[in-house]
């Protein structure tokens, strides 16, 4: 089945154009400067967070679909994604690396993490499988796979507006 009649193509385009655009004109250092909290990313480790994201997003889909075990999911308010006073933490597979990063070694390897999960999403031969399955997801619990698709916009989103927000306050 074709990826753009189960996946909002036109959405994870966009919204991945914009990430593109926060990044593409960033120096090493800018890239790779941590902001003064303790605890909080570079510009650099968000954006190995979301190539470790997505890969995990497709690996959990992937799972789905290979077991095909029909375990149906309420929907969730995957929506709070967006929400950033929400503060959550990452589980350990998609903890970034310290860096440092190269923006372009960050552009191919969100192209790359981008190319698997559309090879996994192209798995679904039947719309049905999108919310007859779903796997658990670390923050909503149970997702169904078109959650789990619907999803990854949004957390993309999320972190583009921190990435916004640490490049305003370094101005």
């Amino acid at each position: 089945m074709e990826v753009s009649s189960i996946v909002n193509h036109e959405e994870l385009t966009r919204t991945r154009e914009r990430l593109y655009e926060e990044i593409r004109s960033l120096s090493k250092g800018e890239l790779n400067r941590k902001p003064a909290e303790r605890e909080a990313w570079s510009i650099g480790q968000i954006c190995h967070h979301l190539i470790l994201s997505e890969g995990s997003f497709a690996d959990a889909i992937d799972y789905g679909l290979e077991r095909g075990k029909k375990i149906p999911a309420e929907a969730k308010p995957i929506e709070r994604a967006l929400d950033r006073s929400i503060k959550t933490e990452a589980p350990s597979t998609s903890i970034p690396d310290p860096g440092p990063f190269q923006v372009t070694q960050l552009m191919e390897g969100l192209e790359t993490s981008r190319v698997y999960f559309n090879n996994v999403v192209n798995k679904v031969d039947d719309e049905q499988q999108l919310t007859d399955i779903s796997v658990k997801h670390p923050k909503f619990g149970r997702l169904s796979l078109k959650q789990w698709i619907e999803l990854l916009p949004m957390h993309e989103t999320r972190h583009i507006e921190q990435i916004q927000e640490l490049k305003t306050n370094r101005s």
